[in-house]
């Protein structure tokens, strides 16, 4: 088989989507399936534009940047090169979209189609719920897209999703096709058990990811000033962003305990993640974030420390209550105080909730796992 990845998102190194993206591809290509990366837009980051990371091939379009005009001119002709090269005559190909349908991707997607690859689609948000400061052009961009999607039926072969929330919205639009729910990946799930037993350290706790309105952050800030007023052992560390209007909020707060670190190299990362006590995980009672599911989920279980995540999206689907995770409510102050405050006060319970996370991030957010469920769903679909 031969499976041809398209992401609009940075590649190897990135955030939570990249990560999501380059699992299932080094897993599909250990298991002798050729798999080709092609990132949609002219910017990679400070990856290179093209190279191969732990035998998977990556791309963008063009080895060299041109001005936005011509590029968006040739860019229908660039990606008929780019798709007609990738095939493999051989082998069944597939060809994989990643985050759903925009207008860059749809043509993609129909030229896909015409030059016989199947096509796949890996949902993992709905944009057309977003309440977050959005582009003029990225608004249009959305619904145009939101609008078209309900007559791509017959370019589409099958959908994953990441979420029930998502599951039922491509179902209604896509009756007869196959769709799968395969939730996060946990990377460091593998790494070794951080140890920091020490009396005298302060309680770390530990946010990591963007700082948008669906993540809460607001409500997370203002539920460690409260509990640190009577506990002043606790140290809050903010890893991520960007985002000006938090940085402004931790400064207002006056709180010299929580500090603010923004993107991190991977190795630094999950030390922080390995050294934290508790890693707290909030998003607000929203229909994108509903939609959605948290990408960091996985590797907080991972670390075996405890979580606190609120009750959005399919949480309760995978994790229970005061068992392997705490879980307090959406875009609620008080129950945030109450899950800190139980965690911090019962130093036991917490190391026993995160090996019980621990657990279920083996069963449920295994990379081997959700990457065999890939597999399968693509030789249903290309036999």
């Amino acid at each position: 088989m031969n499976v041809v990845y398209i992401i609009n998102v940075h590649y190897p190194f990135g955030m939570a989507a990249t990560m999501r993206v380059r699992l299932f591809a080094e897993f599909l290509e250990n298991k002798n399936t050729k798999v080709n990366v092609i990132i949609s837009n002219q910017s990679n980051g400070n990856n290179q534009r093209f190279g191969e990371n732990n035998g998977v091939k990556f791309s963008t379009l063009l080895n060299n940047k041109l001005p936005t005009f011509i590029y968006y001119l040739i860019y229908p002709f660039l990606v008929f090169y780019k798709l007609f090269i990738s095939k493999q005559e051989k082998n069944s190909n597939v060809l994989i979209i990643y985050s759903g349908i925009n207008l860059f991707n749809l043509q993609f997607i129909v030229i896909g189609k015409l030059l016989g690859y199947k096509i796949i689609i890996d949902a993992v948000e709905d944009h057309i719920l977003s309440t977050e400061n959005i582009p003029p052009l990225g608004q249009l961009n959305i619904r145009i897209s939101d609008v078209l999607l309900p007559y791509l039926g017959f370019f589409i072969d099958g959908v994953v999703v990441i979420s029930t929330r998502l599951m039922s919205k491509y179902r209604k639009l896509f009756k007869s096709h196959p769709i799968k729910i395969i939730p996060v990946s946990a990377s460091n799930i593998n790494l070794p058990l951080t140890s920091n037993i020490d009396i005298h350290k302060k309680i770390k706790m530990v946010y990591s990811g963007s700082y948008g309105h669906k993540d809460g952050i607001d409500f997370l800030i203002n539920a460690f000033v409260e509990v640190s007023k009577n506990n002043s052992n606790l140290q809050l560390l903010l890893l991520g962003g960007p985002g000006q209007n938090i940085i402004d909020k931790v400064i207002s707060t006056k709180n010299k305990n929580i500090e603010i670190f923004g993107y991190l190299p991977d190795n630094d990362y999950f030390k922080i993640l390995g050294d934290a006590d508790i890693l707290c995980m909030t998003r607000v009672n929203s229909p994108y974030a509903n939609a959605g599911f948290p990408f960091k989920l996985g590797e907080y279980l991972a670390t075996r420390k405890s979580v606190i995540v609120t009750d959005v999206s399919d949480i309760k689907r995978y994790l229970t209550d005061k068992k392997d995770c705490v879980i307090a409510k959406p875009s609620d102050t008080a129950s945030l105080i109450n899950a800190m405050e139980y965690l911090v006060n019962n130093p036991d319970k917490r190391s026993k909730i995160g090996l019980n996370g621990y657990k279920k991030c083996e069963i449920f957010f295994n990379p081997e796992v959700n990457g065999k469920m890939l597999l399968k769903f693509l030789k249903q679909i290309s036999p």
